[in-house]
């Protein structure tokens, strides 16, 4: 296990292109990690420069699709109370610690909140995300974001409190930003937050007070959503974003529910079997991780790269044979 690259406060999540060009997102914004002379990496920010979304939103989800890197941005609208905007600072830029999420949680139940999806040409020089692809409905938390197999349409995670908690699913046309109004899907019993889709699935992680959960709903022909279905569960446990691999998934387990514990990374096959559990003292709160398809002056085929939001740190590691096997990056 080592240090790939530090200092990306409230890191969150992160995406591996075709080209093997890396992208992690923060507090401040959506970093392209570089390499540098003698093995080292630096950090190119790509600025937010669409009018109608804040600067200081919550860069969440990150997705690529074609030439076109997309980010979810949300923003708790911190008015009204006097008293409880001082009590709870700007929870927009709060640490999203334990403590900085319960006060997330207090100012999304209390305050409003919007959410935007945008996206980036990766072909222009500087980059910069300038092209508002949807918008969605007031009181909702866009966190994690996937694409279908065609293109056309982008899912979104609503991780917010209430009854508005589910998935959205929008027509990617930045020409015509839509505007959502009722979610996809409501998988019972949790909070979505990361999504992943492969052929006619989509994937899903949740929380709830219980559990954990990991689970899958078929996507239908009519483009409407099947019954979820539960691939494993996790007690007094959070999940958050994970990989598709050949053999299974790779879950980032971001702590126990009370926040007492460090992260590990959970291994589960296919059919849901509970296979192992990665714990290193690098991985403290991983929220987000990728498995390299391909080399680059980075990182190794199969090495699995980890954001830690508890250390602000992406760091790489590097499996043995057997598990380089096993972990080789399923299809998308």
């Amino acid at each position: 296990m080592r240090t790939l690259c530090h200092g990306v406060t409230n890191a969150e999540n992160l995406v591996i292109s075709n080209e093997q060009r890396v992208f992690v997102s923060g507090r401040d914004g959506v970093y392209e990690l570089l390499a540098s002379p003698g093995g080292k990496c630096h950090q190119k920010l790509i600025p937010l420069r669409v009018e109608a979304v804040p600067g200081n939103c919550m860069k969440n989800g990150v997705a690529l699709r074609g030439n076109y890197l997309y980010l979810a941005c949300a923003h708790v609208e911190q008015g009204g109370s006097r008293l409880l905007k001082a009590a709870l600072d700007d929870v927009n830029e709060t640490e999203q610690s334990m403590p900085g999420l319960l006060k997330l949680s207090v100012a999304a139940l209390t305050f409003g909140i919007s959410s935007w999806i945008v996206r980036c040409d990766l072909r222009q020089t500087p980059l910069a995300f300038t092209e508002l692809v949807a918008s969605l409905p007031g009181h909702t938390l866009a966190n994690g974001i996937s694409f279908d197999p065609t293109g056309d349409f982008i899912y979104v995670a609503n991780s917010a409190p209430g009854v508005s908690t589910g998935i959205f699913r929008a027509p990617v046309d930045a020409a015509s930003p839509s505007v959502l109004e009722i979610p996809w899907s409501r998988p019972p019993g949790c909070k979505p937050n990361g999504l992943k889709v492969t052929g006619r699935t989509l994937y899903f992680t949740g929380n709830a007070t219980p559990a954990a959960v990991f689970g899958s709903m078929a996507i239908q022909e009519d483009g409407s959503a099947g019954e979820p279905q539960v691939i494993d569960t996790a007690p007094l446990h959070l999940f958050d974003d994970f990989a598709i691999v050949r053999q299974g998934f790779v879950l980032a387990q971001f702590s126990d529910a009370m926040g007492l514990s460090r992260g590990s990374l959970r291994l589960v096959s296919r059919g849901g079997r509970h296979l192992a559990v990665l714990k290193h003292r690098e991985i403290s709160r991983p929220s987000a991780l990728a498995v390299a398809s391909a080399g680059s002056e980075l990182f190794a085929t199969g090495d699995v790269l980890v954001v830690d939001k508890g250390t602000g740190c992406v760091v790489v590691f590097t499996p043995d044979e057997m598990w380089r096997d096993w972990l080789q990056a399923g299809p998308l």
